[in-house]
Parts: structure tokens; C-alpha cells; sequence
């Protein structure tokens, strides 16, 4: 566990500066245009290029060395948030909206590269209280990010903003250079990357357990991002507030997405195998307040339930499909679930936002809240169940 702090501090840096900068991207980009659908088109076509590349990263990152990889995206992700912050009075939606495509792409290769290099670190029965940990304590820098971001917004300091974001990928991507290459020797293989890439699909689908995984985490990753796409336009429309709100909401996810990553371990101890289904239910509800109650109490505590739903079925999940998968497959594994993943939200939150811009806001929880009985009855089954 002795690189446990670093890749802590590394997945923080980097969520912070995420965060902050996605709350000031959002809220920008709905201020200066007044029309959800963008807000739709930004979500979705974000993950766009990821959801075309995604099944060749998990090749590569089978194939090369996974810090190298991290490197390349965390430069990227410097140099693009560096120059949008820098000209962003200049940019066009259009711009922000390509800009987000490649921060989104970056993201899509660290991911994967990042729970593979975890798991080269540390052993097995190390990964399921790694993964709750990092998840627990790194949001903790998307809840400063957040905040920071959305003070600063409502003070129109941007030029701090943008030092203090730039500031803190640069730190991140200094301690990633200082972390060892990978320790596990790197799958060869003589086979192209077509037909690695088709071993990978065909190594995941084969498994009726790695499906409904598969349908299980996709259902919380599309859940958790449409929330945290549409909380603006959520703010700004339904509840009639500012950013302060807006930021107030998002940080009440984090908060609630620690805690989950914090009692994780226990909370499966205590309910065993009725943990997933609880959670299912109790995600189901939380949607369900913010879909039929307007005020800003009942809403807060919508945006915990699902902070805390979410993050928990992401993190067990990912944690269970990486203990479940054969060493060679880890990295194809990861993407092949974050192909799904995206896929998903590329097609539906541009929907949401028509819908939404059509009818209101909370025609899109009601959306959501209908989706997640499908989790609900995949956690039901033996196959999952068992598994706690």
C-alpha cells in the first residue's frame, strides 16, 4: 500500500481540477446560450470520440505500459484546459463542446489505464478497499473543485480559476512521473489490435455475470453523469436559483459519493448480498424526489441519495469485474465496460435534452428513475447476489 497516497493525491489533482472546470464550462455554456439543448449536445457528444476509440484503448493498455499511457492523457488533458481557460471569452459552444470531446477522450484512456496500473500496485485482496479508498478520498477533490469553481464563478474571478485549475493538473501529472513503471510483465500478443480488440468483446459478453455487470454499471454511470450534466439547467430552470445552488448541489453528490466509498466495505459486511438491491432502491427514490417535489430541501436530499447510490454501484462494481477478470484481459475488460458505458450516454443525453428543453427538467428524472428499475431487477438476480 505505499504508493496508496500518490495515486490518491494524483486521482484528486485530477478530479478537482475536472470538476471545477466542468461546473464553470456548464454553467457558462448554459448562461451564454439559455438553451438546454446544448447542455444535452455537451454531455453526449463529449463522449463521442471515446465511445469510437474506447475498445482500442483497452488494447493498448493490455499491450503497452500503463504509466506511459496515463502520461500522454494527463498532458493533454494540461494542455486543453489550459488554452480554453486562457480564451474562453473567444470560444464558440461549438468550440467548448470539442474541447469537452477531448478532455472526455483523455479520460476514457485514463480510466482503464488507471485501474490496470492499480492493480499491477497492489494485490488482489487489496483491490476492493483500494478502489472504495481512492474513489472515497479523490472526490473529495472534486467537492473542492466544485466549490472553488462555483465561489469564483458567482465572484466572476475567472483568471484564479484558471491559474488554480492549470496549477493542480500540472502537481498531478508531476507525482505521476515520480510513480514507478509498470511491475507486471506486458501482454504480447502476435494477433492484430482487430482481433485483440474482438478477443476482449468476446471475453466480456460470453459471461451471462460480466453482462449484467456490464448493464449494472452502465445504468449507474448514465444516471450519475446525465445529474451532474442537467443539474444546471435544474438550477437554473425548475428551482429558479444561481450558481451558489448549483454548486451547492453538486458538491452534496460528492460529499454523498465519499461516504459511499468510506462505508463500502462495511455496509456490504452488514447487508451482505440485499446491498446491491438496497442500493437500486434506494437510487430509484432519490430520482424520484427530485422528479416530483420542487423545493430545495427535498432536492438536496435527492442529490445525495443518488451521489451515494451511484458511486457506491461504480466502484463495488469495477472492483468485482477487476478481481472476476483473467490478468491479460484487465485493461480490455475496463474499456469494453466504460464502451458500453459511454455508448449509452452518447445516445440518450442528447434525447434528455430535447425532451427537457420540450417538456421540463423533470421529465428527464422521471426518465432515469424508470431506468433504474432494469438495475434493480439484474441485482435481484442469484448471479450478482452471490457475489457479496
Amino acid at each position: 500500500m505505499r504508493y496508496l497516497t500518490k495515486v490518491i493525491w494524483i486521482q484528486g489533482l485530477l478530479d478537482f481540477a475536472l470538476s471545477a472546470y466542468f461546473i464553470f464550462i456548464t454553467w457558462g455554456l448554459y448562461e451564454q446560450t439559455e438553451n438546454i439543448v446544448y447542455t444535452g449536445l455537451f454531455v453526449g457528444l463529449g463522449f463521442l470520440p471515446s465511445l469510437l476509440c474506447m475498445p482500442f484503448f483497452g488494447v493498448f493498455v493490455d499491450r503497452y505500459h500503463k504509466k506511459y499511457l496515463l502520461l500522454a492523457a494527463f498532458a493533454t488533458i494540461f494542455i486543453t484546459i489550459a488554452a480554453v481557460m486562457i480564451c474562453f471569452d473567444d470560444l464558440s459552444p461549438i468550440l467548448l463542446i470539442v474541447s469537452n470531446m477531448v478532455l472526455q477522450l483523455c479520460g476514457s484512456l485514463i480510466r482503464p489505464a488507471m485501474q490496470a496500473y492499480i492493480s499491477a500496485l497492489f494485490n488482489k485482496e487489496q483491490l476492493i478497499v483500494t478502489f472504495q479508498k481512492s474513489a472515497s478520498y479523490t472526490i473529495i477533490g472534486g467537492i473542492l473543485g466544485t466549490a472553488i469553481s462555483s465561489f469564483f464563478i458567482t465572484q466572476a474571478v475567472v483568471s484564479i480559476l484558471a491559474f488554480t485549475i492549470i496549477n493542480a493538473i500540472f502537481i498531478a501529472l508531476s507525482l505521476l512521473w515520480r510513480l514507478p513503471k509498470d511491475k507486471l510483465v506486458i501482454y504480447r500478443s502476435r494477433y492484430s489490435i482487430f482481433k485483440e480488440m474482438r478477443a476482449g468483446f468476446t471475453y466480456c459478453l460470453s459471461s451471462c455475470f460480466f453482462l449484467q455487470l456490464l448493464i449494472i454499471m452502465m445504468i449507474g454511470q448514465l444516471i450519475y453523469h446525465t445529474t451532474v450534466g442537467f443539474l444546471a439547467a435544474y438550477t437554473y430552470e425548475v428551482l429558479k436559483s444561481n450558481a451558489t445552488l448549483y454548486g451547492l448541489l453538486e458538491i452534496t453528490l460528492s460529499i454523498s459519493g465519499v461516504l459511499a466509498g468510506l462505508l463500502g466495505t462495511k455496509y456490504i459486511k452488514n447487508f451482505k448480498q440485499f446491498s446491491p438491491i438496497i442500493m437500486m432502491v434506494g437510487l430509484m427514490l432519490s430520482l424520484l424526489l427530485l422528479a416530483l417535489d420542487t423545493t430545495i430541501a427535498f432536492t438536496v436530499i435527492g442529490c445525495a441519495g443518488i451521489g451515494f447510490c451511484t458511486t457506491w454501484i461504480r466502484t463495488t462494481f469495477q472492483a468485482i469485474q477487476q478481481i472476476a477478470t483473467a490478468q491479460q484481459y484487465h485493461g480490455r475488460a475496463a474499456s469494453i465496460r466504460m464502451f458500453f458505458n459511454q455508448g449509452c450516454i452518447v445516445c440518450l443525453t442528447p434525447i434528455f435534452g430535447v425532451l427537457a428543453e420540450r417538456f421540463s427538467a423533470h421529465s428527464i428524472f422521471f426518465l432515469l428513475a424508470s431506468i433504474s428499475v432494469i438495475g434493480l431487477f439484474l441485482c435481484s438476480t442469484q448471479q450478482v447476489r452471490k457475489q457479496f
